[in-house]
């Protein structure tokens, strides 16, 4: 049979204001953090498909899509956005497949035409069948997954970090905070250096030292003579691409570097939200700069006859990575296929 048409339109005006509002908000820094993005990207399609007047899978499919689009036209960088929306594409097809199933079981075919059906084979699902409310238990469970991905995360830590090890880690980053405080020992030696935001830094490196942690602050050109004494080095990533690389912040590859010339072990924490399908060839994504001061501050001398280019991300390659920790525990690079073919539907790779 040919597949149902679906001819409303994707998005209405309020879905469309909505978006707005959401893109909004990221730009302006009302909505700040990885995590809380995808909990505003998970709620903000939760509306749009308790909203949709059309409740067939076609039109379900094509509003969220369409909102992807919309999002990430807006906001290349915010790959994390783009991962909710096909999480929850997944959703719709995963429902869709185990009603097609359910509703072909007694369709009055023989048991060897049973057995030998392709597992692909599915049967056309009725046009006014409302997915909506077993749509919306699959969203709970993805907001429950979010919730409790940085407990997931920082269970861990007991197994990765020990005493009288020496850890770096790069930049000011929540998880890898909670993560170092949830090792149970205070006896580690932390070396943080200096991220794009040196405050943020600093302020890391203070709230650290008051649990008792022996936290040296220091600047990223000493990385090099440094890693040498260093026994891992503990790292949040923006994103995860397909193959294993990693997107983080401007620096973290010159980390990186040096702990590969070292041979010291390289541990990403990368919650299952931050998994994208994306390869290092979709150079969009991560060309965006930031303000010239996180790379030369204004009140110096140079800053007045210098062009100065600080990139926002810096691309990590899957070799530079030892053991990326997730939810579901601990995978190696060659590993990051597997995670994605169980998160997302290969004809959403492309919103």
């Amino acid at each position: 049979m040919p597949p149902q048409e679906c001819n409303s339109p994707d998005l209405d005006e309020k879905s469309i204001e909505n978006i707005v509002k959401f893109v909004s908000d990221i730009r302006t820094g009302k909505l700040q953090g990885s995590n809380k993005i995808a909990v505003a990207t998970v709620s903000l399609l939760e509306q749009i498909i308790t909203d949709a007047s059309n409740t067939s899978v076609l039109c379900l499919v094509n509003a969220v899509r369409g909102t992807g689009r919309r999002i990430t036209k807006a906001l290349p960088q915010e790959l994390i956005a783009a991962n909710m929306v096909r999480r929850v594409l997944r959703a719709i097809r995963d429902e869709q497949r185990a009603l097609a199933n359910q509703s072909s079981e007694y369709s009055g075919d023989s048991l060897q035409r049973l057995v030998l059906a392709a597992p692909s084979r599915r049967a056309t699902l009725p046009s006014n069948h409302d997915l909506r409310e077993p749509i919306r238990d699959h969203i709970a469970e993805l907001l429950g997954e979010l919730e409790a991905s940085t407990s997931s995360i920082c269970g861990q830590a007991k197994e990765h970090i020990h005493a009288d090890e020496v850890i770096l880690t790069y930049g000011a980053s929540s998880l890898v905070e909670k993560f170092l405080k949830s090792s149970g020992t205070n006896k580690m030696k932390i070396l943080l250096v200096e991220g794009p935001k040196h405050a943020e830094s600093a302020a890391m490196a203070v709230r650290l030292s008051t649990q008792g942690v022996n936290v040296t602050l220091v600047n990223g050109a000493a990385v090099g003579a440094l890693m040498p004494r260093v026994n891992k080095v503990v790292i949040g990533v923006r994103s995860t691409l397909a193959g294993g690389a990693v997107l983080g912040d401007g620096g973290l590859l010159a980390v990186t570097t040096a702990a590969r010339h070292y041979s010291v072990p390289v541990i990403a924490l990368s919650p299952l939200y931050k998994l994208s399908p994306l390869h290092s060839c979709d150079h969009t994504h991560f060309n965006a700069l930031s303000p010239p001061y996180t790379a030369l501050p204004y009140m110096s001398g140079e800053s007045a006859v210098a062009q100065v280019f600080a990139p926002m991300c810096d691309f990590v390659p899957p070799d530079h990575v030892t053991l990326f920790i997730t939810n579901l525990g601990g995978s190696s690079p060659s590993y990051i296929y597997r995670l994605l073919s169980e998160l997302y539907d290969p004809n959403d790779y492309q919103i």
